[in-house]
């Protein structure tokens, strides 16, 4: 599809279930790779992201079996192969960052690289800490190529996660392999629930690592990855895109999975909604979001869960009034820099927009259409926009197709949620 317009047709309301998460399908798939033994994978998401994972871990000598719902990966015990040829992370930032370090444990130089708009997201604190630890790593001044190899020794190294927590991830996803203990120094600010989210997954799979204090991990030498058999939660991510169709057209919006259990950062979106005005109900894994006749501005700060910025600014655009989003300038460096995709493309529905370094204001309450958005190659822009079209008459949203980096699923279960959407 070039474009799909949507048709509003009143409150969204509906059951079903989120997709499978993708930060945890491509952290579960670089533990199964490095584990000893034979992990299987249950609902894991099939999905662009994922697919450049497999295809990442499998260049690196895991064997991967792909049955339906299912992945059984014979792990390398940590003996990765070097790749023949570059490895290709496609649009996966996640699979650049974390395959680095992958390609650190290498015994020759693996090469990691990918599509155009990758090699223009930095990696160049991930390839200095690797360099700290040991590894031979070069990159492309800060950003991809990646050429790496040579093992980890171990030590202490401090990673800057000012641009992405994904740089502390990488490091730590591959430490119990090091020689020696790891430990890793964080600075700079982060999203740091995906952290946490990352040595939940280390533990489950046999690796030792501690918070020593606010910002310095510990991991151990010699507890190395052992192989487990695993369900896929929900993604927080995507689920929160199916509430705020809910959020924007004054329905309601159940998600059945949404596990309550979780380390995801965005589950906390509930709250925002509840802050908008929605009212958030839980019944078991059920999260059910009823939205209101007109949603109420909010001031938040999203440092803990900045790829929610697409969501809130949009629903914000619905919003009577200003509403102020901070803590997400890490969004500058996302699939695009998300910051400015929002304040060109919300003004085309009419609603001003203050550009701010770490975030925007939002001055809903005029958002009408006709309008064209563009989604800037960016899945959560497409999926936030279908929220605003939801209620706007006249709103078209160019290359809706972005969706498979994350949710290949998302037009058709928008079908399932009784909303109309046509081809243009």
């Amino acid at each position: 599809m070039t474009a799909v317009e949507i048709v509003p047709s009143g409150p969204v309301s509906g059951r079903l279930a989120a997709p499978a998460s993708k930060s945890v399908t491509n952290r579960l798939l670089v533990v199964a790779a490095l584990a000893g033994g034979v992990s299987v994978l249950r609902d894991p998401l099939t999905s662009d992201d994922s697919r450049s994972m497999l295809e990442a871990i499998a260049a690196f000598g895991a064997d991967v079996e792909v049955e339906e719902g299912l992945l059984r990966v014979s792990g390398t015990g940590g003996d990765v192969r070097t790749p023949s040829a570059p490895v290709d992370a496609g649009l996966s930032g996640t699979t650049m960052r974390f395959v680095s370090g992958l390609a650190a444990l290498a015994p020759g130089r693996a090469t990691v690289t990918g599509a155009p708009p990758l090699l223009r997201r930095p990696v160049g604190p991930l390839t200095a800490a690797l360099t700290g630890l040991g590894a031979d790593v070069r990159d492309q001044g800060g950003y991809p190529p990646v050429v790496a190899g040579g093992g980890l020794d171990g030590g202490s190294v401090s990673v800057d996660a000012t641009a992405s927590s994904q740089f502390v991830t990488a490091v730590l996803l591959v430490a119990p392999y090091a020689q020696r203990e790891v430990i890793v120094e964080v600075q700079g600010a982060t999203a740091g629930g995906y952290v946490d989210l990352t040595a939940a997954v280390m533990r489950d799979w046999g690796a030792r690592v501690d918070r020593q204090d606010g910002a310095r991990w510990r991991v151990a030498a010699g507890h190395r990855y052992t192989a487990r058999d695993r369900e896929v939660e929900y993604d927080a991510s995507a689920a929160a895109h199916l509430l705020a169709l809910a959020a924007a057209t004054g329905g309601a919006v159940t998600v059945t999975n949404a596990a309550p259990a979780t380390h995801q950062p965005d589950a906390a979106l509930t709250d925002v909604l509840a802050a908008m005005g929605c009212a958030v109900q839980r019944d078991g894994t059920a999260v059910t979001a009823t939205g209101p006749d007109r949603l109420v501005p909010v001031d938040v700060d999203l440092s803990a869960m900045p790829d929610q910025v697409t969501t809130v600014a949009a629903l914000a655009a619905l919003a009577g009034g200003p509403s102020t989003i901070t803590g997400v300038a890490v969004t500058r460096g996302h699939e695009t820099d998300r910051l400015a995709a929002l304040t060109g493309e919300l003004a085309k529905l009419g609603v001003a927009v203050e550009e701010r370094p770490d975030g925007l204001v939002v001055h809903g309450g005029t958002a009408r259409g006709p309008a064209r958005l563009a989604t800037h190659d960016d899945h959560r822009l497409a999926m936030a926009f279908a929220s605003v079209a939801a209620r706007v008459p006249g709103v078209v949203i160019d290359d809706p197709a972005c969706v498979a980096k994350t949710y290949p699923g998302f037009w058709a279960d928008l079908d399932r949620l009784g909303v109309r959407w046509t081809e243009r």
